[in-house]
């Protein structure tokens, strides 16, 4: 079991964290430690698709998966693709993510976790609702710290329209 704990200046300083009305510190899942980011500045919109090159994830392994996503500027929605090794029932899956599995955070922290609309085919974003400006692309990775830890992220990323 991991535990985030930065001090309160440090998660105002290196996270961009808001102080809210109870005393606590609130974060974005966009800003957290763990997600790996590039700024890319992108029109997405819904009946469009998007093949997404250059994101490679190295150290992945079943069960765990990833999830790569355009993601809008203030880090609360995302559009992006499942890197995982098995298919589902559905080729649109909505998730939300925040942190890895057995993150345990401090009293004090609070992370606003981004509402993702994923596509079931890696490198394709096909399943957008509404359109937004992207200003990240951004991977989010479902698994345990120790998992996460080992994986190995490179983003030189490449967005086609309507491919």
């Amino acid at each position: 079991m991991e535990v985030f704990a930065p001090t309160p200046a440090e998660l105002v300083k290196t996270y961009g964290a808001r102080k809210t009305p109870d005393d606590k510190y609130e974060i974005q899942a966009i800003n957290a430690p763990w997600v790996v980011k590039r700024e890319i500045d992108l029109a997405v919109a819904p009946g469009s698709r998007y093949v997404i090159e250059g994101v490679k994830i190295e150290g992945l392994t079943p069960p765990w998966e990833a999830y790569v996503a355009l993601v809008e500027a203030g880090g609360d929605f995302g559009a992006g693709f499942v890197v995982a090794r098995r298919r589902r029932m559905f080729s649109c899956i909505y998730k939300s993510y925040a942190k890895p599995i057995d993150t345990q955070l401090a009293p004090y922290v609070l992370i606003k976790p981004v509402e993702l609309q994923l596509t079931d085919r890696e490198n394709v974003v096909e399943c957008v609702d509404k359109p937004f400006r992207a200003r990240y692309l951004a991977v989010f990775i479902n698994a345990p710290v120790a998992v996460v830890r080992r994986v190995h992220v490179e983003l030189s990323p490449l967005v086609k329209e309507n491919v």
